[in-house]
Order: structure tokens, then C-alpha cells, then sequence
């Protein structure tokens, strides 16, 4: 399989809980040939601490286990042990912090003027994204000559327990448009699909995802599903609702869908004539 070179976006705000577990899996992705653009959209918590020493990190810890069992003729006893990086190589890491909130979709857009890759992807930054997410949809974009890969994934709490499997539809303009958003939170596509229709549009605070992907759909993008289980959204659940998932914001969320489904249907039956 070709190795181009693939952008990951991982943008956070206030996810200091998380945020290291994302990154170690988006780090230790088994894919050998990543950029990873971290954006801090303007977090008060322990976020920027836990930044600023994530590049140190990865460049200088080690980990060490025992590979052998030595007994020498006197009877000595010894375990020789082997040390290797903690953290693979092959990561341009680069991390981008801003003092106040910019807002989830500029943090997005952020970490997208930066990418240099051919196929881009984002993270959020309390999400766990498997470790063959990348090589999986790299290789379906390479063998299927699709622009934008989307695929299976569990929904977790907070422990990490699983609460739901969640199976994205073959795709389909209807269904996975005008119907409602189906594409899932797995995906990774082609990163000129941006120069065609540009970054996240900041007039959608929430469903920007639908709205941008929806853009694609209607400039030619082709879209292919990928029935594997590679990633894990969070769920805080009904006593912890964060993010997204806040009353106002989740209210937000729905309103600004149900723009983007009448677009698509618009679009649909225009196509239709």
C-alpha cells in the first residue's frame, strides 16, 4: 500500500481529562507517515499544560520490557530487559494554543489552513480513534480511488464501557444527506476537497461536519463506507452533558441539521428536475 502523507487535526477545548488518552492513539496509529496539528481553541482547564509538555514527551520517553531469561553458569540469575521509544516514529507534531475561546468551528479551521497532507481527517480531542483507523481508510481511498472513506465506530462513557455500536449506512445522497447526517465520525478523505469548497463555514457552531461534508457531496465528492469498527466517539452521558451535548448547544445542533437536511433535500430534487 502506498504511504502519502495524512493530516490529522485533532481540535480541544476544555478536554484536559481526555486528551491525553486521544493523542496517545492518534500517536500510535499504525500508519507510518502522519501530521498531526493539535489546536487548544482557548481551554482554562489543565489543557495547555498538558501541551506544553507533549512534544518533550514523545521525543524523550522511553519504555522498557524483558525479552529474556539469563541463568549463568554460577547459578546468577538475570532478566535482560529491552528499551525502545515510548512513542513511534514518523509524527510532524505541531501544536497551536490561542488564550481566549475562538469557538469550535474556527478551532477546527485553525488546524486545517495548516495541513500539508493528501488525505485529512480531524479528531476531537476526547474522542479515541483506533489504532488502524488511518491505515483502514487509507487503504480503501487507495484501492477504491473514492474521495472521502467513512466507517464504523462504538459510542463509550466515561469508563471507557461500550454503549452502543454505531453502523453507518452504504452510502447514498438521500440517505445520508437529505434524510439526515449518516457519515458517522470515522472518516478520512481527500485534502483537496478543501480547495474546492473551502474550510468549515464558522455560521454553523455545531453541525459544521454536515454542513462542510455536505458541500462535498454536492461538488462531485465520492463516498464509499468501510464496514469496520475503527474508532470510539465519547458519550458523557445524562449527568455530564458537555461539548456538544449541553441543552443549548445540542438545541443548536438539531436547528442547524435541519438546515442542512432542507439544503440537501433542495439540492436532491433540483438534480431531479
Amino acid at each position: 500500500m502506498n504511504t502519502p502523507l495524512v493530516s490529522i487535526v485533532v481540535p480541544t477545548f476544555n478536554q484536559a481529562r481526555y486528551l491525553p488518552t486521544c493523542l496517545d492513539w492518534v500517536l500510535h496509529q499504525d500508519y507510518p507517515h502522519l501530521e498531526i496539528i493539535v489546536v487548544d481553541g482557548g481551554s482554562s482547564d489543565d489543557t495547555k499544560a498538558i501541551l506544553a509538555s507533549l512534544e518533550r514527551d514523545v521525543a524523550e520517553q522511553q519504555v522498557s520490557r524483558v525479552v529474556s531469561y539469563h541463568v549463568a553458569p554460577d547459578g546468577t540469575e538475570e532478566l535482560v530487559r529491552e528499551t525502545s521509544p515510548r512513542y513511534p516514529a514518523g509524527r510532524d507534531l505541531k501544536i497551536f494554543t490561542f488564550d481566549e475561546d475562538i469557538g469550535a468551528t474556527e478551532t477546527y479551521n485553525e488546524g486545517f489552513r495548516r495541513i500539508s497532507g493528501e488525505y485529512a481527517t480531524y479528531v476531537v480531542g476526547d474522542d479515541i480513534p483506533g489504532i488502524q483507523m488511518v491505515s483502514t481508510l487509507v487503504r480503501s481511498l487507495e484501492e477504491t480511488g473514492a474521495d472521502f472513506a467513512y466507517a464504523d465506530a462504538t459510542l463509550v462513557d466515561d469508563a471507557g464501557r461500550i454503549v452502543q455500536i454505531l453502523r453507518p449506512p452504504e452510502y447514498d445522497f438521500e440517505t445520508c444527506f437529505a434524510d439526515w447526517y449518516r457519515l458517522g465520525v470515522a472518516r478520512l478523505y481527500r485534502a483537496s476537497w478543501h480547495q474546492t469548497v473551502g474550510l468549515f463555514d464558522t455560521a454553523y457552531r455545531s453541525a459544521n461536519d454536515y454542513d462542510m461534508y455536505l458541500r462535498f457531496a454536492m461538488a462531485g465528492c465520492r463516498f464509499i463506507h468501510v464496514p469496520e469498527v475503527i474508532y470510539s466517539v465519547r458519550h458523557h452521558g445524562p449527568d455530564r452533558r458537555t461539548g456538544q451535548h449541553t441543552a443549548e448547544r445540542e438545541a443548536r445542533l438539531f436547528e442547524e441539521s435541519k438546515a442542512c437536511a432542507r439544503r440537501a433535500r433542495a439540492w436532491l430534487a433540483d438534480q431531479r428536475g
